[in-house]
């Protein structure tokens, strides 16, 4: 069984924010002066501190996992697509190759589902999608292989209640969703985030932060939704505080999708806000 503790509880005696904190792969892709090369961009993330970076589809992962076994590098999560064409489940032809690489190594691989002709019939979409995730959990749990469904604005799946509906459709101890901070207030706005929070909490898999803007969020752009952790005025710590308090044990990875800023110093600013988030919550009595 994939090994994420999901049930409430918070040990008073021993207040740590010592969750894994991993970078996304386009943090190395699409920020200014991004370093060339897997090898480099492995050793950018290792260097500063970082518990690991993504992996980003199946076409470059064997290259990409070498590069970053070579500087002790973790791969915590691999964002992957899965569709549906002429009404059956599609994944690429090497996913399954992927995954029995991957046996043993905590991976977390965050499906984003793509499904154009069931945007509006999204009671047989998400038939299809659960049987089909339901087959590749099931490939993947011996694996010690967690599935989560990574909720995206413009893509079949959107909201939180949709992946945490979907997780339960699918009814596998190693699947569940993702918060995607950015996503969020970009689909559903600020509005009452505590509670939706909470309520999915349960289901959650792996929590995507940055920095970001307070206000009326889902007519925001991207530069204002996706900041290097420790900018902008939505108080992302809250965010952190709030699931850590209420149990959360997973992962939480940096999103940095085109933020224009240099890579590095982009990087060291969320790093650095990421320790003095862990300093804050160890301090609170």
């Amino acid at each position: 069984m994939f090994s994420v503790t999901l049930f409430y509880s918070c040990k008073e005696d021993k207040r740590e924010l010592d969750n894994v904190f991993y970078a996304f792969n386009n943090c190395v892709r699409t920020l200014p002066n991004a370093p060339e090369g897997f090898e480099a961009q492995a050793a950018l993330i290792k260097d500063l501190g970082f518990d690991g970076m993504a992996g980003h589809g199946e076409e470059n992962y064997f290259e990409l996992r070498a590069a970053m076994d070579k500087v002790d590098l973790e791969m915590p999560e691999i964002y992957i697509p899965i569709h549906i064409i002429d009404g059956e489940i599609s994944w690429h032809e090497r996913l399954e190759d992927v995954l029995t690489d991957s046996k043993d190594r905590e991976l977390l691989v965050a499906l984003h589902l793509h499904a154009r002709d069931y945007a509006g019939t999204q009671e047989e979409g998400d038939r299809i999608f659960a049987d089909g995730i339901q087959k590749l959990a099931d490939f993947a749990a011996p694996l010690n292989i967690g599935i989560a469904i990574y909720p995206h604005v413009n893509f079949y799946c959107e909201t939180v209640q949709h992946g945490v509906d979907l997780a339960k459709m699918v009814n596998r101890d190693n699947v569940g969703s993702i918060f995607t901070l950015c996503h969020f207030l970009k689909v559903e706005g600020e509005e009452g985030w505590q509670e939706k929070v909470i309520n999915a909490l349960p289901w959650f898999f792996g929590v995507a932060i940055n920095g970001a803007d307070s206000g009326d969020t889902k007519n925001m752009g991207w530069d204002r939704l996706i900041r290097p952790l420790g900018e902008g005025s939505f108080d992302t710590y809250e965010l952190v505080r709030l699931l850590k308090d209420n149990g959360y044990d997973g992962k939480f990875g940096l999103q940095c999708y085109n933020i224009d800023q240099d890579c590095e110093i982009a990087l060291q600013t969320s790093i650095d806000t990421w320790r003095i988030y862990q300093a804050r919550y160890k301090d609170v009595k």
